[in-house]
């Protein structure tokens, strides 16, 4: 008995399936490029969008005033739970600055703050009395200083000024306090003090030589003056 063997399709049915392949593939290429756009758009739409909060967010930045970046940065110690001293050494440290660069170098704004400014404010501190009437001295200018530089290295922090001036700032030096020196008098009433006006003798007279030597050897060291400055002879 012979074997039927499967009929052979016919042009018409290969060129349909070939055509119904053709579709499906298009149709495939066509979602992945719809994909692909979409995709495109989405991200250069996120892209327009970030960079438009940057702008906005930079011109609010520039924008800064001295009053409004203080208040926050008064705000962000209390949230800290700083105490009221430190507060108050801010408050006034920074009032000081924010009153000086408005009435004297016509800035309101932080980012119109540059190192040159912060000098001028350091040297006006020691040429204008406080308000009760004594110069500021330089521990306390000093002081005032570290608060601003706490101040800017703040501000940086939360990229408001494009860079810090205190970086181009010299910062103020605290002297070593000079040395009370004993007037001639005062060291004669300490000669005169080595002997004693209840004692007499031998024993006596060695004790207020020896008081007498001390002082003489020690005055050099403790009070920074030499023998040249007295006339007064042991």
């Amino acid at each position: 008995m012979a074997t039927s063997r499967p009929s052979k399709p016919s042009p018409q049915v290969t060129e349909a399936r070939a055509a119904a392949q053709r579709a499906k593939l298009d149709a495939q290429d066509e979602q992945q490029q719809q994909q692909q756009t979409t995709a495109k758009t989405t991200g250069t739409q996120r892209t327009t969008a970030k960079k438009h909060s940057q702008q906005v967010l930079a011109k609010r930045r520039a924008a800064t005033t001295m009053e409004r970046a203080i208040a926050d940065y008064l705000l962000d110690h209390e949230g800290g739970n700083s105490s009221k001293k430190t507060l108050q050494w801010h408050q006034t440290a920074l009032g000081l600055l924010r009153d000086f660069l408005f009435e004297h170098r016509g800035i309101s704004l932080v980012a119109e703050i540059d190192a040159p400014d912060i000098n001028a404010w350091f040297a006006h501190m020691r040429k204008t009395p406080a308000s009760r009437g004594k110069v500021r001295s330089e521990r306390t200018i000093q002081t005032y200083a570290r608060s601003a530089r706490a101040f800017f290295h703040w501000l940086v922090h939360r990229e408001t000024p494009a860079s810090n001036p205190f970086d181009r700032v010299t910062f103020p030096k605290v002297g070593k306090p000079l040395i009370q020196t004993i007037e001639a008098e005062e060291f004669e009433r300490l000669l005169l003090a080595c002997t004693s006006s209840n004692e007499s003798g031998p024993i006596a007279d060695r004790a207020a030589a020896r008081n007498r030597a001390i002082l003489w050897v020690a005055l050099p060291r403790i009070w920074g003056v030499g023998e040249e400055k007295f006339t007064t002879a042991g």
